[in-house]
Protein backbone atom coordinates (compact mmCIF):
# COMPACT_ATOMS: atom_id res chain seq x y z
CA UNK A 1 0.00 0.00 0.00
CA UNK A 2 2.74 2.41 1.27
CA UNK A 3 4.33 1.74 -2.81
CA UNK A 4 1.22 2.62 -4.19
CA UNK A 5 1.20 6.08 -2.21
CA UNK A 6 4.51 6.94 -3.31
CA UNK A 7 3.70 6.16 -7.30
CA UNK A 8 1.05 8.20 -7.04
CA UNK A 9 2.84 11.14 -5.20
CA UNK A 10 5.48 10.76 -7.64
CA UNK A 11 3.61 11.07 -10.94
CA UNK A 12 0.99 13.65 -9.12
CA UNK A 13 2.51 16.90 -11.21
CA UNK A 14 0.66 19.28 -8.12
CA UNK A 15 2.46 17.82 -5.63
CA UNK A 16 5.76 18.08 -7.41
CA UNK A 17 5.44 21.57 -8.48
CA UNK A 18 7.56 24.45 -6.68
CA UNK A 19 4.99 26.71 -5.05
CA UNK A 20 4.51 29.82 -8.08
CA UNK A 21 6.25 32.85 -6.82
CA UNK A 22 9.40 33.60 -5.43
CA UNK A 23 10.09 34.92 -2.37
CA UNK A 24 9.27 38.93 -2.69
CA UNK A 25 12.17 39.20 -0.03
CA UNK A 26 14.24 37.38 -2.78
CA UNK A 27 13.83 39.68 -4.90
CA UNK A 28 13.97 42.73 -3.39
CA UNK A 29 17.96 41.48 -2.45
CA UNK A 30 18.65 40.80 -6.41
CA UNK A 31 17.61 43.93 -6.94
CA UNK A 32 19.68 45.52 -4.11
CA UNK A 33 22.85 43.57 -5.26
CA UNK A 34 21.85 45.03 -8.88
CA UNK A 35 22.05 48.45 -7.93
CA UNK A 36 25.05 47.76 -6.18
CA UNK A 37 26.66 45.74 -8.79
CA UNK A 38 25.99 48.20 -11.55
CA UNK A 39 27.66 50.91 -9.31
CA UNK A 40 30.92 49.43 -8.97
CA UNK A 41 33.60 51.83 -10.33
CA UNK A 42 36.16 48.61 -10.85
CA UNK A 43 34.90 46.62 -14.42
CA UNK A 44 36.54 43.46 -12.83
CA UNK A 45 34.45 43.31 -9.68
CA UNK A 46 31.31 44.58 -11.64
CA UNK A 47 31.33 41.71 -14.18
CA UNK A 48 32.00 39.06 -10.82
CA UNK A 49 29.05 40.73 -9.07
CA UNK A 50 27.03 40.71 -12.17
CA UNK A 51 27.83 37.20 -13.26
CA UNK A 52 27.20 35.53 -9.45
CA UNK A 53 23.73 37.75 -9.92
CA UNK A 54 23.16 36.29 -13.04
CA UNK A 55 23.51 32.77 -11.33
CA UNK A 56 21.44 33.51 -8.85
CA UNK A 57 18.58 35.05 -11.29
CA UNK A 58 19.06 31.44 -13.55
CA UNK A 59 18.38 29.36 -10.27
CA UNK A 60 15.57 31.56 -9.22
CA UNK A 61 13.70 31.38 -12.89
CA UNK A 62 14.67 27.20 -12.66
CA UNK A 63 13.13 26.88 -8.99
CA UNK A 64 9.99 29.54 -10.20
CA UNK A 65 9.41 28.97 -13.76
CA UNK A 66 5.80 30.79 -13.31
CA UNK A 67 7.01 33.71 -11.92
CA UNK A 68 7.23 36.45 -13.96
CA UNK A 69 9.24 38.90 -11.47
CA UNK A 70 11.65 36.07 -11.58
CA UNK A 71 11.95 36.11 -15.17
CA UNK A 72 11.88 39.61 -15.26
CA UNK A 73 14.81 40.17 -12.60
CA UNK A 74 16.51 37.44 -14.42
CA UNK A 75 16.33 39.78 -17.99
CA UNK A 76 16.94 42.97 -16.43
CA UNK A 77 20.27 41.24 -15.13
CA UNK A 78 21.41 39.37 -17.80
CA UNK A 79 21.25 42.81 -19.52
CA UNK A 80 22.94 44.58 -17.37
CA UNK A 81 25.76 41.74 -17.52
CA UNK A 82 25.73 42.05 -21.40
CA UNK A 83 25.91 45.84 -21.57
CA UNK A 84 29.43 45.22 -19.05
CA UNK A 85 30.93 42.37 -20.94
CA UNK A 86 29.94 43.40 -24.63
CA UNK A 87 31.30 41.52 -27.59
CA UNK A 88 30.27 38.28 -28.37
CA UNK A 89 29.83 37.03 -24.95
CA UNK A 90 27.34 40.13 -24.54
CA UNK A 91 25.34 38.58 -27.80
CA UNK A 92 24.60 35.61 -25.88
CA UNK A 93 23.66 36.92 -22.77
CA UNK A 94 21.43 39.43 -24.68
CA UNK A 95 19.90 36.77 -26.21
CA UNK A 96 18.90 35.05 -22.99
CA UNK A 97 17.34 38.46 -21.04
CA UNK A 98 15.56 38.64 -24.55
CA UNK A 99 13.62 35.16 -23.90
CA UNK A 100 13.61 35.93 -19.91
CA UNK A 101 11.90 38.95 -20.81
CA UNK A 102 9.59 37.39 -23.45
CA UNK A 103 8.60 35.14 -20.62
CA UNK A 104 8.07 37.50 -18.37
CA UNK A 105 5.89 39.50 -20.65
CA UNK A 106 3.55 36.30 -21.49
CA UNK A 107 3.69 35.20 -17.85
CA UNK A 108 2.42 38.96 -16.76
CA UNK A 109 0.97 40.65 -20.34
CA UNK A 110 -0.39 43.91 -17.60
CA UNK A 111 2.98 44.52 -16.47
CA UNK A 112 4.57 47.50 -18.52
CA UNK A 113 8.08 47.01 -16.66
CA UNK A 114 8.83 43.64 -19.25
CA UNK A 115 7.84 45.84 -22.43
CA UNK A 116 10.28 48.83 -21.20
CA UNK A 117 13.17 46.75 -20.33
CA UNK A 118 12.52 44.31 -23.70
CA UNK A 119 12.46 47.81 -25.45
CA UNK A 120 15.41 49.01 -24.15
CA UNK A 121 17.36 45.65 -24.86
CA UNK A 122 15.72 45.73 -28.80
CA UNK A 123 17.18 49.28 -28.82
CA UNK A 124 20.90 48.65 -27.50
CA UNK A 125 21.26 45.44 -29.49
CA UNK A 126 23.23 45.22 -32.70
CA UNK A 127 20.98 44.91 -35.99
CA UNK A 128 21.25 41.56 -37.84
CA UNK A 129 23.50 39.25 -39.02
CA UNK A 130 25.04 39.73 -35.17
CA UNK A 131 21.80 40.55 -32.87
CA UNK A 132 18.26 40.59 -32.87
CA UNK A 133 18.18 45.17 -32.41
CA UNK A 134 15.17 46.65 -34.25
CA UNK A 135 14.81 50.25 -33.86
CA UNK A 136 10.75 49.55 -34.35
CA UNK A 137 10.37 47.13 -32.30
CA UNK A 138 12.39 48.74 -29.70
CA UNK A 139 9.65 51.83 -30.03
CA UNK A 140 6.77 49.79 -30.05
CA UNK A 141 7.82 47.85 -27.07
CA UNK A 142 8.75 51.22 -25.23
CA UNK A 143 5.43 52.64 -25.67
CA UNK A 144 3.45 49.96 -25.04
CA UNK A 145 5.41 49.61 -21.21
CA UNK A 146 4.56 53.59 -20.71
CA UNK A 147 1.40 53.04 -21.49
CA UNK A 148 0.95 49.97 -19.63
CA UNK A 149 2.69 51.41 -16.67
CA UNK A 150 0.98 54.81 -17.07
CA UNK A 151 -2.78 53.51 -17.44
CA UNK A 152 -3.06 50.00 -15.74
CA UNK A 153 -6.72 50.29 -15.41
CA UNK A 154 -7.14 50.53 -18.98
CA UNK A 155 -4.62 47.49 -19.41
CA UNK A 156 -6.90 45.18 -16.77
CA UNK A 157 -10.16 46.10 -18.95
CA UNK A 158 -9.11 45.24 -22.06
CA UNK A 159 -7.69 41.65 -20.87
CA UNK A 160 -11.23 41.34 -19.31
Amino acid sequence: MRRMFNVIEANNPVANTPPIQAPRNCLAAIQAAWTDALRCEDGKQRDALLCKLAETTRELVLYYPNDAKAMLWNGIVLTGYAKSLGGLCGLELQMQAKLSLECAMTLAPNDGAACLYLGLLYDQAPEAPYGFGDEAKAKALLEKGLNLMLNPKQADRRTA
